[in-house]
């Protein structure tokens, strides 16, 4: 079976069609953009998760009739440069399609499992390993058959495992994301003009005005889709969990804070192994495996009500025992 062991020898499949054919096993593609998140609270049991590449990056929020209509433009123009005379822009455009291009997968892990032994539950978080019988929070929308799952929350540890790539709101995902590449673009245009001219003002002023017309328009581009995709759904999550001023919320730096706090208490140990400390503890010095440390204290807001996995908050589909939480297999 492909699911997780948690012992550093787990396989990472590249797709879910990889691990279809390697396995049997049938998975689902994360349910993206989300629309109507709940938070539900309850006790986990039979977590399995499986490690795989998934489609959430910006062309997984798109519908797929909102990616043909991307694919028709990028074909026509891809005709216009084949008669103008650009024979290898032509043959690059053509080789789009509608579906969701592999730049768009990053790893992450599927699971499914049940809350309070009635709620089905799946979706794709970190690699953060569950166990049975945790109390966890749960930020997931609701479907025909199941709650697709796009945070879950581990209190007693102060541990989030989220969908990837989501992390931090607008303001932190800009100093992370676009300023690095801004700056990179000022070391670039700053080298060419070093290598092939005189380094002087009069000849960095119009390279760089000359330069960003493309530039800017580039960066400001990915930053608005990056704003309407994962940048949205993580405030969304933040916003569910009674969390203040989401936008400034930056997981990676909270989660460095704890640590060094842990370590301070003597809870947390220097050593690390990496065949199992990956799935239970976030790193102390890098990004991690799509898990993080968070503190309750810095923005949670007081006397937040969650919405309990209670009988009477249960609806008929909830109810449904689902004993067989088997993936489907190919017949």
């Amino acid at each position: 079976m492909p699911y997780a062991k948690y012992d550093g020898k787990d396989i990472l499949y590249n797709n879910k069609e990889e691990l279809l054919k390697k396995t049997g096993v049938s998975i689902t593609d994360p349910i993206l953009p989300a629309k109507n998140l709940v938070k539900i609270t309850g006790t986990l049991s039979a977590f399995k998760g499986i490690f795989c590449y998934a489609p959430v990056g910006d062309d997984a929020y798109m519908s797929k009739e909102e990616r043909k209509k991307r694919s028709a433009k990028i074909r026509s123009g891809a005709a216009l440069a084949t008669l103008t005379g650009n024979n290898s822009a032509g043959l690059a455009a053509l080789g789009h399609d509608d579906s969701i291009h592999v730049s768009n997968y990053f790893p992450a892990q599927y699971f499914t499992a049940k809350l309070n032994n009635t709620i089905k539950l799946k979706g794709w978080l970190g690699y953060y390993k569950f166990n049975e019988g945790d109390l966890v929070e749960v930020v997931a929308e609701k479907h025909t058959d199941h709650y697709e799952v796009y945070a879950m929350l581990k209190a007693s540890e102060q541990i989030i495992s989220i969908i990837p790539p989501c992390y931090a709101g607008r303001k932190h995902a800009l100093k992370r994301d676009i300023i690095p590449i801004l700056l990179i673009y000022l070391l670039f245009v700053a080298g060419l003009v070093y290598l092939f001219s005189d380094f002087t003002l009069d000849n960095l002023i119009p390279a760089y005005t000359g330069s960003a017309v493309l530039v800017i328009p580039t960066i400001l581009i990915l930053y608005h889709k990056m704003i309407n995709t994962n940048i949205k759904l993580v405030e969304q999550i933040f916003s569910v969990l009674g969390w203040q001023d989401v936008t400034n919320i930056d997981l990676i730096d909270i989660s460095k804070k704890q640590v060094k706090k842990l370590i301070a208490q003597g809870k947390y140990s220097l050593e690390w192994n990496n065949n199992v400390d990956r799935f239970i503890r976030p790193h102390k010095g890098r990004y991690g495996f799509g898990f993080f440390y968070y503190d309750p204290e810095m923005f949670c807001k007081k006397n937040n009500d969650d919405l309990l996995a209670k009988p009477d908050n249960i609806t008929k589909i909830d109810t449904e025992l689902d004993d067989n939480l088997e993936d489907e297999r190919k017949e």
